[in-house]
């Protein structure tokens, strides 16, 4: 009976060994196969943010040096050549040259289509001057049917060519802004410029009395009263004598 009890109780304890090796050779693998896994999962992260980390150390000094170096260079370019402009001067002039000196005789430059307008007007001012020969001087006249003055003449002979209306009496002619008008000297006097004359000895700088250049030294006018309209020479004694001026108002950007 014994010995069947021995013989009985030495299996279950192998069967228990055998059970108990096998999962102790399960839990070996088990721990022999997760630690590779490990490793190679975090060596790549490891190389990975080193090689990062050490691009960014080379990399970083070259950029700022870059953005010190640009940043130098404008403040030196900065510094040579920009200076503070006054205001109506020109920035691109030299500043060793000697200021232009614009003379009324200067000309802008005149393009094909204002010179074309600045011939037409000139035509039309002298065609209707002409229409108005031996008509009578009436004071404060302004029409054809009546007559004219020596300033409504010229209002009736510039008012269709002119964008901006001229002033009613020889003396505002006289005094008009820059922007109407050009002051011009005896030799510059051209076919439709306006020419002044101080009849009542009130000086050079008062205008009673206007008439406008046809050329070759004439001029058409509206006299005083008991004359009619006729043309006068420039040169004879009286109108010399009492010349005091001329304005061109035939002027590129005036005419229409």
């Amino acid at each position: 009976m014994n010995n069947l009890q021995i013989k009985f109780v030495n299996p279950s304890r192998f069967l228990w060994a055998m059970v108990m090796c096998i999962f102790m050779l399960l839990l070996s693998s088990y721990a022999h196969a997760a630690r590779p896994h490990q490793t190679s999962k975090k060596a790549p992260v490891a190389v990975h943010s080193v090689a990062k980390s050490s691009s960014k150390r080379k990399r970083t000094p070259v950029k700022k040096n870059a953005h010190q170096s640009a940043s130098s260079q404008t403040h030196h370019y900065q510094s040579r050549s920009v200076k503070k402009v006054p205001i109506g001067r020109n920035p691109f002039r030299q500043s060793d040259l000697p200021d232009l000196q614009i003379t009324d005789g200067m000309h802008p430059r005149i393009t094909p289509i204002q010179k074309t307008k600045l011939k037409i007007a000139k035509t039309k001012v002298v065609s209707n001057l002409m229409k108005q020969l031996g008509k009578p001087y009436r004071y404060g006249g302004t029409s054809p049917r009546t007559g004219f003055d020596c300033s409504g003449l010229v209002n009736y002979a510039y008012r269709d060519q002119l964008k901006s209306t001229l002033p009613r009496t020889a003396d505002n002619m006289f005094h008009m802004s820059s922007s109407q008008s050009r002051e011009i000297d005896k030799e510059e006097l051209n076919t439709g410029d306006l020419v002044f004359f101080s009849t009542h000895s009130r000086g050079h700088s008062h205008a009673d009395h206007v008439g406008v250049y046809l050329g070759d030294g004439e001029f058409i006018q509206a006299p005083r009263t008991g004359k009619d309209i006729q043309i006068s020479r420039l040169d004879d004694d009286y109108w010399q004598n009492h010349y005091i001026g001329a304005r061109r108002v035939l002027l590129p950007h005036a005419v229409r």
